[in-house]
This record gives structure tokens, C-alpha cells and sequence, in this order.
């Protein structure tokens, strides 16, 4: 069986090729779908969490991954919020409603939801809708007497 599997291939390459492509892009979804999940966080209890939404194969979101996404994960806000990926289906975010465009960013805080970016404009729009969410999150995480980390150096700087 295995031999007829090898001679269809060799008389076909173009086959073998994007058999080859189907596994490469397969596996590099599942990486990128795992690449915030260590370690897990509970939606539900997390102080704060940016939740990603997207499709497979969106490339927005792959544009995202590129362009945004170390640096978010480096950063302060990506400290106080850590990024959970997820799909637009995924059974543990049903409660967040009108996901229509990918990728789709939900700040939740003790599972609530604060605020939200829709879509991917570039970088630069994605980091100044990020600065207005994550007052909103300071905010709230003040109000539930859960301090964020270093929120009162933030204090301190602004006066």
C-alpha cells in the first residue's frame, strides 16, 4: 500500500508538493494557536487577559503575529494582560458576543469584558487603540482592588 501511496506521488509531484505544503501549514497553525498557551490562563479568574481571535488563515492575524506580537508579549501591557490566542469557535470564549472581523482583540478583566480592537490596521493603530484599552484595564483592575503590576509607578509618573 505504502509503495501504490509512493508511485501515485512520484507520477504526480505537484501532488507530493502541496501534500507537503497542507502538513507545513497545518503545523504551523497549530504553533501559532499553541504559542500562548504556556502557561494556561482561566479567562474566567485572570486579572486581565488579551484575548486574540482569529481564522485560520487569516492574514491579518499572521500579520499581527509578525509585526505586533513579540514585542506585545515583551512588553508591560503584555505583562498586565497577558495574550491568549484562540479561534473564533473555540468553546471557552462562546461568552464573548459579535466577533465578526479577524483578528478580533477582547480585553476581559476577572473574565468581564472592558473593551475591544476590531480588526488590524498596521502597528502603529494597533499600539495607540492598545494605550486607551489598557487604562481602561488599570481602571478596572483598580475598582476590583486587584493591582496591576508597577500600577503604582504609573501613578507616580503621571503627576
Amino acid at each position: 500500500m505504502v509503495l501504490t501511496i509512493m508511485q501515485q506521488f512520484a507520477r504526480r509531484p505537484l501532488s507530493l508538493l502541496a501534500a507537503l505544503l497542507v502538513l507545513f501549514l497545518g503545523a504551523s497553525i497549530a504553533r501559532a494557536q499553541n504559542a500562548g498557551a504556556a502557561p494556561e490562563i482561566d479567562l474566567a479568574t485572570a486579572p486581565a487577559a488579551l484575548v486574540m481571535i482569529s481564522d485560520p488563515g487569516c492574514p491579518y492575524c499572521a500579520r499581527w503575529e509578525r509585526e505586533v506580537a513579540p514585542g506585545y508579549e515583551a512588553s508591560e501591557d503584555g505583562k498586565i494582560a497577558p495574550l491568549v490566542r484562540r479561534f473564533r469557535h473555540a468553546p471557552d470564549i462562546a461568552f464573548i458576543q459579535r466577533v465578526v472581523y479577524s483578528p478580533t482583540f477582547v480585553m476581559l478583566v476577572r473574565g468581564r469584558e472592558v473593551g475591544r480592537i476590531v480588526g488590524y490596521g498596521g502597528a502603529d493603530l494597533f499600539w495607540m487603540q492598545l494605550a486607551a484599552l489598557m487604562e481602561d484595564v488599570r481602571v478596572a483592575l483598580q475598582r476590583s482592588g486587584a493591582a496591576a503590576p508597577n500600577f503604582a509607578e504609573k501613578q507616580v509618573e503621571r503627576r
